[in-house]
């Protein structure tokens, strides 16, 4: 039986899942419809590719910009509302016929986009614990590829007994649809709803749970100092206790060593006044010389810090490592191949080889399948094989699994681009798009986790959020760029380009899978 957090599990994620396939159908629904929107418009190839470097160029940045601002924007807010955004962009586009209103409103439909993963990344590190974590990200990554399964047939079949408007007007209403569902039904975070997250993810009853529960290494390291500061004033007023006791006991053996010389009692009494005095004023000199309580804690803490506090990593460290350029590269070429197969494949497969425009969706269609298996199965290999190496210093035990994939994907692309005619067997045709969509996204979902895997904790965003800026950039390049390279050439040499880039990836990865790959300050190997 599940119990109530679990339910709630269960629905945050089933909604962030479906919603995010919907970014990605309306990011997507362009390239879906492309072959239809070219017969009915006057549209040609450089124009196709301004069109979808727009968009990509817009998603670019508007995702590394949705990394910092989630941070202080209801995730819930900035998923919903982004939705709605792409949602109203593709019933635009749908009533649109030339292509500075084609470019314009996807370019808008990017900024849009920027605001479906940065939300879902909240929502996993706020709903589930962190044993949970690995595999749900992979599984929730994979939800673009389960839309672009979908995508490239439902569209195409509402697009021919429709017509292309029709089918980009159903993928809007959809958006808004889903968006107003999602926006109504999941909650920020467990306390929203009386819920805690505990280490193991059971549940935890608390309405009184907040964000104070979540403490970082900073806080923890001061809470720490100021204890140890703590039990120094103790101990100082210890000592001023045990000062001032003796002090008495002096004064009270003083008064009584000599009782047999007092010859009357004022006598007496003179001599225990002048030595009380003497001893009043011992003392005071004492506890001048002797610290106060305050200013004894003001110098712990001072001797404390240059000895306990650690030595963090900046921004600055970060940037200067040359693992995460490394990675940033890398990024940049697999999403270029990967955007390169995704949008061009289809018209290749059609205007060049003279396949039927359903071979080309159902091209497309088998690449996602193949980019699931990819995504989920890499990071469940790999997570085994870290689990038996540990995190290296130099290179990563991810890294065997990223070059025996690179490698099956500069092959299987060389045969598509070689040895596909039009009398090649279609299972050869759709093998060849399981085998790039495994190896091309296999990489790609390596490749975040080799970042967060070696960045410091509290830099982890930093990090991603510029490896995927330069992922975008490379979907950017693979754009207009390689639509112009088409129209002055053909498609052949656009595939000539993305093989020469999976062979130099390939390259990339064998010189530098032994260089250090700790990224931010080089100290001892990180733990968490």
């Amino acid at each position: 039986m599940m119990n109530r957090f679990n339910r709630w599990q269960a629905v945050i994620f089933a909604a962030i899942f479906i919603g995010y396939a919907a970014y990605h159908i309306n990011r997507k629904s362009f390239t879906y419809l492309m072959t239809f929107i070219l017969d009915d418009t006057n549209l040609d190839k450089k124009d196709l590719g301004i069109v979808t470097s727009s968009i990509t160029l817009s998603y670019a940045f508007s995702k590394f910009a949705s990394s910092i601002v989630s941070d202080s924007v209801s995730p819930r807010f900035q998923f919903a509302s982004g939705l709605i955004i792409v949602g109203l962009c593709t019933l635009q586009f749908s009533a649109s016929s030339n292509i500075t209103t084609f470019a314009v409103v996807y370019f808008i439909n990017g900024l849009g986009q920027g605001s479906g993963w940065p939300p879902c990344v909240k929502f996993l590190k706020q709903w589930y614990s962190p044993s949970q974590l690995g595999f749900l990200w992979s599984v929730l990554s994979a939800s673009g590829n389960v839309a672009g399964i979908t995508g490239p047939l439902f569209l195409p079949y509402l697009a021919v007994t429709y017509g292309w408007r029709t089918a980009m007007w159903c993928a809007g209403v959809a958006a808004i649809t889903i968006a107003c569902v999602v926006g109504a039904t999941i909650q920020n975070k467990p306390s929203d709803v009386g819920l805690t997250l505990k280490e193991d993810g059971e549940m935890s009853k608390s309405a009184k749970t907040s964000e104070e529960d979540e403490e970082t290494s900073e806080s923890n390291e001061v809470s720490k100092q100021e204890h140890d500061v703590n039990l120094l004033g103790k101990e100082n007023d210890k000592m001023e206790a045990e000062r001032t006791l003796e002090s008495r006991n002096e004064k009270s053996d003083s008064g009584y060593a000599e009782p047999e010389q007092k010859k009357d009692g004022l006598s007496s009494h003179t001599k225990k006044s002048g030595k009380k005095d003497q001893l009043l004023n011992n003392d005071r000199i004492k506890r001048r010389k002797s610290p106060s309580k305050n200013s004894a804690r003001k110098n712990a803490l001072k001797s404390l810090k240059p000895k306990d506090e650690p030595k963090r990593s900046t921004k600055k460290d970060v940037f200067g490592s040359p693992f995460l350029w490394i990675i940033a590269f890398l990024f940049f070429m697999v999403r270029f191949i990967a955007n390169s197969c995704e949008d061009w494949s289809q018209l290749y497969l059609v205007q060049e080889k003279g396949f039927p425009v359903t071979i080309g969706s159902t091209f497309l269609s088998t690449h996602a399948i193949g980019a699931v298996f990819g995504s989920i199965s890499s990071g469940y290999i790999t997570d085994r094989l870290v689990a038996k190496h540990g995190i290296l210093k130099r290179g990563s035990a991810r890294y065997s699994l990223v070059i025996m994939m690179f490698a099956i994907n500069v092959c299987a692309i060389h045969c598509f681009r070689s040895y596909v005619t039009r009398e090649s067997s279609l299972s050869f045709v759709h093998l060849l798009a399981v085998l790039m969509g495994a190896c091309q996204y296999s990489c790609f979902s390596i490749y975040g986790v080799l970042v967060v895997e070696h960045s410091p904790s509290h830099l982890t965003g930093t990090s991603h959020g510029m490896c995927a800026l330069f992922a975008n950039l490379g979907g950017v390049m693979a754009g207009y760029p390689m639509s112009y390279l088409s129209k002055q050439y053909d498609w052949s040499t656009v595939y000539l380009c993305v093989e020469l880039a999976s062979l130099m990836s390939l390259v990339t990865l064998l010189l530098t899978r032994n260089i250090p790959s700790t990224i931010g300050r080089r100290g001892k190997q990180r733990k968490d």
